[in-house]
């Protein structure tokens, strides 16, 4: 009987679970829908599916760093690509004050001046770095856009001419540009660089230094200084120095603001500085070089080789020269106070008998030859090792003398061999090389 009593209980017990469940799950009032729940499920679709639906991209093509892609194309102010140069992409996020470039945003334009790059989240601005051409306004991007197109304009350029005494254009003369003797050593040169060549009717011209427009990024991180370019301090004095086979080096001091430009008059040459170089026995050196640096004006260098114990040095210009007779590095005489015209009879200070130097390049820890090997330095001049991983060279002085060694795959190394004085005939030397990329 009380067993009866039991299941019975249990029964209703269940009877009343079961209602209760079935009311729970009735659906009550819902929300009302929103209108773009289809087509965000046909976005995700979309990318999830790895297939485009309603224009939308697979997922290989998505940013999902949420920073985009930024395009554009460059040209001049005729409308002609700018196909050389480089673009910076700066920053300037949003709600910041301070911009920085962007992470792999150096790119260079392609053919026809198109350039791709990462954006931000923020202001994008382009800036162009190109010895020649600026930003004719501001250039800011924007990310996932169209291609824009961006104008450069050149730099204002200041023009010279080079000529011979009887007013024949000189072709391929070298032309410094060069801060005058009172100076401010401080003092920037007011051109983007500080030497040209003159073309085949003897016009040559410099650009000048022209400050970019400001744009937003530029300004946030205190790249738009105040004033014109033309504020910075440049040179107030200016030399241009002009050489050309067959004429004499020749200087002008000018003017950045000469209306009528530059105009250089290039001189004849004056006779050869010549002369012999030989050691104390009378014996001549198998690869010596005579330098000749002008007293006045350090940055002129003229070099001849001296050949059979003969050497003559032509288009000399005015004023005293110091020379320095060398050989592979090795510094055999010296002499001051030489002018053009003069011969001079120059002695060195080291027997001209040389001994032949073999030089080995081998892998560090091993006596495994290193063949292909490029070898600088010294009597070495571009040799390369042969099967048995082996350069020569014949009458080298004795000295220490630093080699660069060059080898395909690996990174450049630097040794030093040092050529004993005693009397024997050759010497063989190892340079090792490390396999380290």
């Amino acid at each position: 009987m009380r067993r009866a009593v039991v299941v019975a209980a249990l029964l209703a017990l269940l009877a009343a679970l079961a209602v209760w469940l079935g009311r729970s799950e009735r659906p009550g009032p819902r929300p009302p829908a929103r209108k773009n729940k289809a087509a965000a499920t046909q976005v995700t679709a979309a990318v999830e599916g790895e297939a485009p639906a309603l224009g939308v991209a697979r997922r290989a093509d998505v940013d999902r760093s949420g920073e985009g892609v930024v395009r554009g194309r460059i040209v001049d102010r005729d409308g002609s690509p700018v196909s050389d140069g480089r673009v910076i992409l700066h920053c300037l996020p949003s709600g910041t004050d301070r911009s920085a470039p962007i992470d792999g945003g150096v790119v260079e334009p392609g053919p026809e001046g198109e350039f791709s790059g990462p954006g931000c989240r923020g202001i994008v601005c382009a800036e162009l770095r190109h010895p020649t051409l600026v930003p004719r306004d501001p250039w800011v991007l924007e990310p996932n856009r169209a291609s824009v197109t961006l104008v450069a304009q050149a730099l204002s350029r200041v023009v010279g001419s080079v000529s011979d005494g009887e007013g024949r254009a000189v072709a391929g003369a070298q032309i410094w540009v060069r801060r005058g003797a009172d100076d401010d050593p401080a003092a920037l040169p007011p051109f983007t660089s500080r030497n040209t060549v003159s073309d085949g009717e003897g016009f040559f011209s410099f650009a000048r230094v022209e400050k970019p427009p400001c744009d937003p990024c530029g300004e946030a991180s205190g790249r738009c200084e105040p004033g014109d370019a033309r504020d910075v301090p440049t040179y107030a004095s200016l030399m241009l120095i002009a050489r050309a086979p067959g004429f004499r080096p020749t200087e002008k001091e000018v003017s950045v603001d000469e209306e009528d430009g530059w105009q250089i008059v290039l001189a004849p040459p004056l006779s050869p500085l010549q002369g012999t170089v030989t050691d104390a026995e009378g014996r001549a050196y198998a690869r010596a070089r005579v330098l000749a640096r002008a007293h006045t004006r350090g940055y002129e260098v003229h070099q001849a080789r001296v050949e059979a114990g003969q050497f003559s040095l032509a288009e000399l210009g005015e004023g005293s020269y110091d020379l320095r007779v060398v050989q592979d590095g090795v510094e055999l005489a010296n002499s001051g106070g030489h002018v053009a015209g003069e011969t001079v009879a120059l002695v060195g200070a080291v027997p001209a008998l040389g001994r032949a130097v073999t030089v080995e390049v081998v892998r560090r820890g091993s006596d495994e030859p290193v063949t292909g090997a490029v070898v600088d330095g010294g009597p070495f001049a571009g040799a390369r090792t042969g099967a048995e991983g082996t350069v020569g060279a014949t009458d080298v002085l004795p000295g220490t003398y630093t080699l660069g060694v060059r080898v395909r795959g690996l990174r450049s190394q630097r040794a030093q061999v040092t050529i004993p004085g005693d009397d024997a005939a050759s010497w063989t030397g190892r340079v090792e090389v490390d396999d380290s990329p």
